[in-house]
């Protein structure tokens, strides 16, 4: 039997289950942000854009990143390593701030010399995009968020991709003379990302396009963008013509948008 001190006490409960329910689901909402969310160390090297499909050669120096790289791999966390850009104002003159989209890796010590420096190997896993600064010192830690390319209904195959596969083999055999080295690299090359990446890494020398491509997030507009600069497989840099076109391009886009 319910009597109305009991259904009073159950409308009680009742009510407070609801609050319950309510700071659960907000615990929840805050866990999925977490998730979509990481902290991440961030080492700006000027002139240096790390593409996710590639595996990146640095050698670490200055005792603060020595120890950047040391603690990633004792907390198994990935670094980012990000073209560093020039401060604007004139009372942070010759120092630099990473640019905003960059890729990351696990880091691997391959040599640690008498002196402390390293010889380090990244693995790319991801391209990200920090969005904000949470530590200065010793090193820059960000909060940051995956950068994915867009969903696209286009099929990668045809020749452009086959032209590129030919660039980027004809450039090994070129560049890499131990023919172990070569053939172990080209079977590292599992997919078209894989290519595409590692000609912005080794075939395009202009810092600033390597950068554009790296924000570029449709990988059919990437395969055009490649296939302009590079049109014959045996040609190794990019031709200046295209590349002044796209960054212009890219002013012009960039005008705009702040315009509106």
């Amino acid at each position: 039997m319910v009597t109305p001190k009991s259904a009073h006490f159950f409308h009680k409960l009742l009510k407070k289950g609801r609050i319950l329910i309510s700071q659960l689901s907000i615990q929840v909402l805050l866990l999925k942000y977490d998730m979509d969310t990481f902290l991440l160390p961030v080492l700006p090297i000027p002139n240096v854009v790390f593409f996710a499909h590639t595996s990146l050669p640095v050698y670490i120096i200055e005792p603060i990143y020595v120890q950047m790289i040391k603690d990633c791999i004792s907390e198994n966390r990935s670094i980012a390593i990000s073209k560093a850009q020039a401060y604007d104002h004139l009372s942070t003159q010759g120092r630099f701030k990473p640019s905003i989209i960059c890729g990351m890796g696990k880091p691997v010590i391959l040599e640690e010399a008498p002196d402390g420096s390293l010889k380090v190997l990244i693995k790319g896993t991801g391209r990200v995009k920090l969005l904000s600064i949470e530590q200065n010192l010793p090193y820059l830690i960000y909060k940051a968020e995956i950068y994915t390319d867009k969903k696209e209904s286009e099929h990668f195959y045809g020749p452009q991709i086959e032209n590129l596969k030919n660039l980027l083999d004809n450039w090994l055999e070129l560049n890499v003379t131990d023919s172990f080295e070569r053939e172990s690299f080209s079977r590292s090359l599992i997919t078209i990302y894989h290519v595409v990446d590692y000609i912005c890494m080794f075939l395009v020398h202009d810092a600033d396009l390597r950068q554009l491509l790296l924000e570029n997030n449709s990988m059919f507009e990437r395969i055009q963008l490649l296939s302009s600069l590079f049109e014959d497989p045996n040609q190794f840099e990019e031709r200046s013509i295209v590349v002044n076109a796209i960054k212009h391009y890219e002013e012009i886009e960039n005008t705009s948008r702040i315009a509106h």
